[in-house]
Order: structure tokens, then sequence, then C-alpha cells
């Protein structure tokens, strides 16, 4: 990370460290030149370029206007590519130093606290007052001891630290929800940057993630989220074999299938004697439909919300135009609503409910329901397991890698499940993410479709791929795919994905594939 006399707030690795810069006046850096030594004390001014650090001109008349703001970023950040760093000037404050950050800004400075030190601010990680309004003793930092401008650096500073800890544990886009709340501003600027810069943010979002709270309405923007919606409507496609769909309510514990209320649920599924007829799909907020087979795939086992019973329009309308999609592609003979909310949904439906879902009345009219309106299925739970795995595979790899799976055997107990086609493991699948993790027979697989794929130069793999060595790499890959590493045309590993295919493609540093297995 950058750091500026701990003063420059960072989002992103870089190859400098804190050592190399040092402020001689505000928006002003000068390069350490005892670690590069030419030029003699090379200066990068505002509006200039040094090697592959890049200024965004004019940064604090932008930030005035979020809409241009964005759009202006947005473009100089596509510009200069993965591997360049990217500094606004002038505009760092602690209220919104973690949506700059989360934007893709890498260097910010102090400037503009200083600026503000100097008009008699006090700088809180909510905003800028007038230090006449502050009441004595409101702040206890070692900056009040000294000065306003020392507090206000201690405040900038502190803001940093905290902004880099959610870094290292994956929750940013958690703070920043709870930051931007602070500001209409900030409000603005994210919600325009979700709606509006959705393919932007999307391929540089991890497939994979740590726990968040999803506590405001801003998380049905997030991109993991909004690419979750998308992937079951564009990719997942429905197991043949069940003809009843049964719409469930979430459950505080994840995964759901681990909570007592859908164990009851599924007793009395089970206890019908035509589950094998039963698709199971949770409807919950923010991530609106959630096929069972997909509840251990990140985002559907890693988030918290609150749970009131009650629903905001804008999450009614999400969920009724989810599913009014879905039923237009995914066709069942019928629906079963067992939410215990009848004014939810605006599609036709048998209700089951009387009171809670898990009440002994629900759970009896729902099995009793079940067992009047099919009479089973003459598949067994062999070719059933087999769809399941098709259907994830399309979720994860996209519609091509549905042949992938077919015919395939699915072994073990749930949630640790083996993947064999004949007498060959193609996969497994991980019970912490929820993805196939392919052998390297699966990857065969991958590399006859093209599907998840990263072209490599001729060299001999010891370790994990690098950057440098890359040469092509499919642009649907992001950071944390299962990958086929292809080598003269043949496989030559697999792994996980420390890139998106992009930022392979365009840099020259960096790890891009952790390897997993190699082909000898």
């Amino acid at each position: 990370m950058f750091e500026v006399n701990n003063r420059v707030a960072t989002a992103r690795s870089g190859k400098l460290s804190g050592d190399d810069w040092e402020i001689k006046t505000p928006g002003i850096l000068f390069m350490n030149t005892e670690r590069f030594p030419a030029p003699e004390k090379a200066e990068a001014t505002l509006g200039q370029t040094y090697d592959d650090i890049h200024t965004l001109d004019k940064s604090l008349e932008l930030y005035r206007n979020p809409r241009i703001f964005i759009e202006e970023f947005i473009k100089f950040r596509e510009e200069i590519g993965h591997q360049a760093a990217l500094y606004l000037p002038g505009i760092a404050l602690p209220h919104n130093l973690a949506i700059l950050c989360y934007l893709g800004a890498d260097i910010l400075d102090s400037s503009r606290a200083s600026l503000l030190s100097s008009e008699d601010y006090f700088l809180t990680s909510d905003g800028a007052w007038p230090a006449d309004k502050i009441q004595e003793n409101e702040c206890h930092c070692s900056g009040c001891d000294v000065s306003l401008y020392n507090h206000n650096m201690q405040a900038l500073y502190t803001e940093l630290h905290r902004v880099r800890g959610h870094i290292a544990r994956g929750t940013l886009r958690e703070y920043v929800e709870y930051k931007a709340k602070t500001s209409p501003k900030l409000v603005e600027i994210l919600r325009r940057f979700d709606s509006q810069h959705y393919d932007f943010q999307e391929k540089r979002y991890p497939i994979t993630g740590a726990k968040f709270r999803a506590t405001t309405r801003l998380a049905l923007g997030r991109p993991d989220i909004e690419r979750f919606r998308r992937r079951v409507i564009q990719r997942y496609r429905k197991p043949d074999v069940p003809k009843v769909l049964v719409l469930l309510p979430c459950s505080a514990k994840k995964p759901y299938s681990d909570s007592k209320s859908h164990y009851f649920m599924r007793n009395a599924i089970r206890n019908s004697g035509v589950s094998m007829d039963v698709h199971e799909v949770i409807i919950t907020s923010p991530l609106g439909l959630v096929p069972r087979e997909l509840e251990l795939y990140y985002p559907a086992q890693n988030y918290d919300i609150p749970v009131t019973g009650q629903w905001f329009e804008d999450e009614k309308v999400m969920i009724n135009n989810m599913l009014n999609k879905y039923l237009n592609i995914n066709k069942y003979e019928h629906i079963i609503n067992h939410l215990g909310d009848e004014n939810l949904l605006d599609i036709e439906a048998t209700v089951t409910t009387e009171g809670s879902p898990k009440s002994d009345a629900s759970l009896k009219k729902l099995q009793m329901t079940l067992a009047d309106i099919t009479e089973g299925s003459k598949s067994n739970w062999k070719e059933r397991s087999s769809q399941e795995v098709c259907s994830m595979a399309m979720f994860q790899f996209g519609p091509e890698a549905e042949q992938m799976f077919q015919g395939a055997v699915v072994k073990g107990r749930y949630p640790k499940l083996r993947i064999f086609r004949g007498k060959e493991q193609v996969a497994s699948i991980s019970h912490i993410t929820g993805m196939l993790i392919p052998t390297l027979e699966g990857a065969k697989f991958m590399v006859e479709k093209d599907i998840h794929t990263v072209k490599i130069a001729d060299f001999e793999i010891t370790g994990n791929i690098f950057a440098v060595g890359v040469e092509d790499a499919d642009p649907n890959i992001r950071v944390g795919d299962e990958v086929a590493v292809v080598r003269d045309g043949k496989l030559a590993a697999c792994g996980t994905a420390r890139m998106n295919g992009e930022e392979m493609v365009q840099s020259n540093r960096g790890e891009a594939v952790r390897a997993r297995h190699r082909v000898k």
C-alpha cells in the first residue's frame, strides 16, 4: 500500500512502500531518491504523471458533482489500466475516505484536511463541523492536546487504518454503506455507482467473499448480490425432474438447511412421499431467489439481514420482477407459496400456510397439498442429483458448462460431495463456497469448451502462475473463479484465479492463478 507521511489513504496493493514518499507541500509528492535514484528528486505535481502513478485533474471540482465525478473517474480508471496507481488530490476527509477507496482510488492526500484546519473546521468520521460548535472534550485523541490541525490529521489517519482493516477483512463495501449515511452526496455517489456502473464494479468483485451484514437498503445494489440475481435468471436452469415449485422463506441461520425452520419444512416435504418432484426455492432479500442447490454459493450463505417480517416496496418489486422472469424460463406444473405472507407475491400459487410457515398446521397443510397434487416421479435420486450438478455448473461457469457434468454421479454426504463420470472424479463441491472444484480430469472439459481458460507461455509450472506469463484469458473470469491453465493448446494445470481475466492479460506482475493441480 502507498502511504505519504502517514497521511495518504490507499486501497490497492502497490510496489511502493510508505518510505518511498514524503509531502513537501499539500498536493505535491516527491519520490524518495534513495530507492529510485533517477531522476534526482523527481517531482509529481497535480495534473502530471510519474511512472505508473496517474493524477485525476480537477478532482475537487469534479467531486462537487457526483454524476460527473463518477463518470470521469471510471473513464480515467479504465484508460490507465489495472497496473497504474490513481491519485485523487485534495478531496480526502475522514467521512469520505472509505468510499473513495471503494471506487478505486489508490492514493489520497491530506491537503483538504489541512485546508479545513486553517478554516477552523473540526473533522470527525461523519463530517466537518465548525470548531466553535464542538463541545469541550467531545474528542479525546492525542492530537486534541496539541492543536486543531493535529486532531484533524489524527482523525484522517485513524480512518485510514480503519479502512485498511476492512479491506483486509473483505468488508469494505459493508463499511461504505454505513459511512454513506453520513452525507447525501455519498449516498448519491454510491447509488449512481451501483445503478449506472454495475459492469465496472462486477468484473473487479471477487466471486467469493467474507460474511457481511445487509442492514441498509443500499445493500440491494451490491455488485455481488446483483451478480447473483442476474446469474439465477441468465445462467441457471432448474433440474428437469421436479415439476412442483415450493417457495420457502429464508432463515436467520445460514445455510438455510441448517436452520430449525427449514428442517421442519423439508421434513414435511419428505413425508409427503413426492419429494423427488419438488424443487425448493428460497425467497429472500436482498438476493431475491435462491434455488436450494445454490444455498452454499456466495453470497447465499454469507449475508445477514434484520428479520422483521416486513418488506419494503423496493424489495417486493425486486422479488416479483425476478420471480416472473424466472418462471418465464423455468416451467412447473404447480407452484406452492409457503412463505407465510400472502401479499408478497403477485403470482398465482397454492398457499399452504396458516400463520407461521413452521406451525404444525402449516407443515401438515404443505405435506397434504403435495401428496394430493402429484403422484410422484418415476425418476430416482441419482438422476435428480446429476441434474442438480448440471444446474450448478451452468450457474458457476455459464450455459456451456451443462455438458461438463451430464450423466455424472454424485457421491458422499451433503455438503461434502464428489462428482464422478465413470470411474474418474471430475469435481468436488466446496462446503465453504458451494462451488464446483474441478479435478484435472474435470478441467479437461473446461479446455474442450474453452470455459474459464488461462493461456500461458511455454514454461514449466513449478508453483503458482504469475501474470507476466499469461498470454490470454477468458474475460469472464473473476477473482476466486475456478480456471483451467492451458499451454500449447493442452491442459497444464487448474486452480483458482487471483485476478480477473482482463487484469491477467493487462498485468505484468502479480499472482494470476493459484495452482491446485498440475499436469506432470
